[in-house]
């Protein structure tokens, strides 16, 4: 059985890591000192709707704590209907966590109310960290709050989610949850151990729902929704059974989290017979597999603001450590069937990212430690970050060809973030340099001598389906010194 609610006061006991009046208005001060954000505020093209989106909080400490506050608190200041939350609120799935989450919720907007004094709609749900099972409640977190056992499951949310929901919230629970804001329907999936593929209870709920037809209604799960968002590959997904249900709905607009992929994706939108997007994290977001290791993604806080007009919806991707976007708007037409965001249609379209006229890419050998027996393949190139214009590259192609004078040639090829691929284009640095070490190249490279001498270079920026801008290359010849091989058999190269 779903329930039709609007969120109640809230009844958080005291705060885990309470935040101080000064420390309040520090932060407020922060978030008006943002010109970007302060874009948020209404105009004459006044949306119908306008939404925070966030996923994957994770609240489990100060640091946490603070980048939920400057959300927040952005979002206070850009005047927005409601807060979208997709799940894992509490880290460890514990009360304590929970009441610290509603406890800020009440700082920034007291009474569920905006800076005009406008009711703010809290559309939270559970995520698995929230509601997954005991496992989540490990050993080091029993003994920071000195716990006993038994303290331990009466603090563990999962044994009894819909008594420790509606204390905390003063709401209705239950697996499905429906709401209306400004005429709008929210239709939010909590997660269940039970319904941890496939959401408990939607399938009975939208045999009954009937959504306006000449409107879109959002809804929202934790996991992501299989085969739409980020590619098939991405980690997290469900079975399917949402995606199904949801493709009767053309005037969907799902959001799910789960996967802390990065709101730089241009993938994380997709139109199929419904619309989905994949919300970053707040807390930190990963990097697709097959990667380079980059700056951590611990560092980057991300969201979303979603305005929706009689005619479209347009998603803003937010950078809340610069307060800019992450990207261009993404305008998702809700007239005249057209669907732009069909992965296979932004395939053909989207804009290739290109390096500058008269880039250049220098490529050298050198050794990690200084002694020359560690060596990396040193590459410096622009970075393509899209502030003077065109595409913002997604990632970087490197291709190595090592050749052997009479022999056969080998080809090596790794895929690189740029260091501030999670942050707002004016965040990127000029240049970028990357140091590979000799030994990833282990299948025709050895420290103990090889007949490899000569090395062809390619660089090229590639947006997120794969097309790649033209190349940057370079070569390296080396020679053997003139004393041939050491003693212990070593070769040692030098670049001409």
């Amino acid at each position: 059985m779903a329930l039709t609610s609007t969120a109640g006061g809230c009844r958080a006991k005291d705060a885990v890591w309470p935040v101080r009046r000064r420390t309040f208005l520090r932060l407020g001060a922060v978030a008006a000192s943002m010109p970007s954000m302060l874009a948020f505020c209404r105009c004459a093209d006044e949306p119908n709707l306008r939404l925070g989106i966030l996923s994957d909080i994770h609240l489990r400490d100060a640091l946490a704590a603070k980048k939920l506050e400057r959300a927040l608190l952005a979002y206070r200041g850009g005047r927005v209907d409601g807060v979208l939350v997709c799940g894992d609120l509490a880290d460890n799935g514990i009360v304590p966590q929970l009441e610290e989450l509603a406890r800020i919720w009440e700082e920034v907007f007291p009474g569920s109310k905006g800076l005009d004094g406008a009711h703010v709609e809290r559309l939270f749900h559970y995520g698995d960290h929230d509601n997954r099972g005991i496992v989540n409640v490990p050993e080091d977190v029993v003994k920071r709050y000195g716990w006993t056992v038994a303290e331990r499951n009466t603090n563990a949310i999962t044994l009894r989610p819909k008594e420790v929901w509606e204390r905390i919230f003063g709401e209705p629970w239950s697996p499905i949850v429906h709401k209306r804001v400004k005429g709008y329907d929210f239709v939010l999936s909590h997660y269940t151990p039970q319904g941890r593929n496939s959401p408990l209870g939607l399938e009975g709920f939208l045999r009954e729902f009937k959504p306006d037809p000449d409107k879109p209604f959002f809804y929202s799960q934790h996991r992501v929704l299989r085969n739409t968002v980020c590619g098939p590959g991405v980690w997290g997904q469900d079975n399917g059974t949402a995606g199904r249900l949801l493709a009767s709905y053309p005037n969907c607009c799902a959001f799910c989290g789960h996967s802390h992929q990065t709101a730089v994706r241009e993938d994380a939108v997709w139109q199929g017979a419904f619309t989905a997007v994949q919300v970053p994290s707040l807390r930190y977001v990963t990097q697709e597999p097959g990667h380079g290791a980059n700056e951590k993604g611990y560092l980057a806080e991300q969201g979303m603001l979603l305005d929706a007009y009689d005619d479209r919806l347009v998603v803003r991707r937010l950078d809340f450590t610069t307060g800019r976007s992450l990207g261009l708007d993404w305008e998702i037409p809700l007239v005249g069937g057209a669907r732009p965001f069909a992965h296979e249609i932004r395939r053909r379209v989207m804009p290739v990212p290109e390096f500058r006229e008269n880039a250049r890419l220098v490529a050298s050998i050198n050794s990690l430690d200084g002694t020359g027996r560690d060596k990396s393949l040193v590459l410096d190139f622009p970075v393509v970050s899209g502030n003077a214009g065109g595409a913002r590259a997604y990632d970087y192609e490197v291709v190595v060809d090592a050749i052997c004078f009479g022999g056969d040639a080998r080809r090596a090829v790794r895929h690189f973030f740029s260091p501030k691929c999670h942050f707002a284009p004016s965040a990127e640095p000029e240049t970028m340099q990357l140091r590979i070490p000799l030994r990833e190249f282990a299948e025709w490279y050895s420290s103990t001598g090889d007949k490899w001498n000569a090395l062809h270079v390619a660089v090229r920026p590639r947006e997120v389906f794969g097309r790649a801008g033209r190349a940057l290359e370079a070569d390296i010849q080396y020679v053997c010194n003139s004393t041939g091989r050491s003693k212990k058999g070593n070769k040692t190269w030098c670049a001409k």
